[in-house]
């Protein structure tokens, strides 16, 4: 049965199902990976630099931390890349990390790009079905023999219209997915730059908390053992 009214929205009617299927598809993968990501939230970032705070004060980084880090994913994968890098200078950790950051927001934003794609051009491949449906009906009308009843014509544009209607279903969704996970994306991008970046000033040994204000306090296991 959806195959016959695939198949009565003419010659654009398989390809604007396909894309929907397509569509469908993306928004359902991207849904999937972003809800898998690893949280960013303050008191999972809080624990992070404390160890990553502890981990630059004992100077034992490959021994430690990296090794509890190196089988994490998203951020705590991040910080091990930065820790096994902590011999290194400052600018040349922050340049492994920019690495690191291009590779996740490569991952992040992937498939966005087709998913507008199919946005754009579903609306376009309904109207060139509503167009090539018109002509079909003007040129019905040119073969009937004798006065035109408005069932020839309603039947007609019921089958040019409703592929406009098909394409808009299927463009206004993907549309909004694409821009709606591309804010999602860049948001959390943005709170893994700020997570590396403050890993990265950490491993200096400037002491601050998450807002960036100086800290003060020793209060990691690793800088209390080195004092006894």
């Amino acid at each position: 049965m959806i195959a016959e009214q695939i198949a009565s929205m003419g010659m654009m009617g398989w390809p604007l199902a396909v894309a929907s299927c397509l569509s469908f598809a993306l928004i359902l993968e991207r849904l999937i990976t972003y809800a898998t990501l690893p949280s960013l939230g303050r008191k999972g970032m809080h624990t992070l630099f404390d160890e990553v705070r502890g981990c630059a004060s004992c100077r034992n980084t490959k021994d430690s931390v990296c090794k509890s880090l190196r089988t994490g994913k998203g951020i705590r994968q991040g910080i091990a890349v930065l820790l096994s890098h902590s011999s290194a200078s400052k600018t040349m950790r922050e340049e492994v990390a920019g690495l690191w950051l291009l590779k996740q927001k490569r991952t992040l934003h992937s498939w966005l790009k087709p998913l507008m794609l199919i946005g754009i051009l579903a609306p376009m491949l309904g109207l060139l079905g509503t167009v090539m449906g018109l002509i079909d009906m003007f040129r019905n009308i040119a073969a009937v023999q004798g006065p035109v009843t408005p069932d020839i014509l309603a039947d007609g544009l019921w089958v040019a219209m409703f592929t406009t209607a098909f394409g808009l279903m299927v463009a206004i969704p993907s549309l909004a997915a694409a821009h709606g996970l591309g804010v999602w994306a860049n948001h959390y991008m943005s709170r893994l730059e700020f997570a590396m970046n403050h890993a990265n000033l950490l491993l200096e040994g400037l002491k601050m908390d998450e807002h960036g204000l100086a800290d003060e306090a020793e209060g990691t296991a690793c800088l209390k053992a080195v004092a006894a």
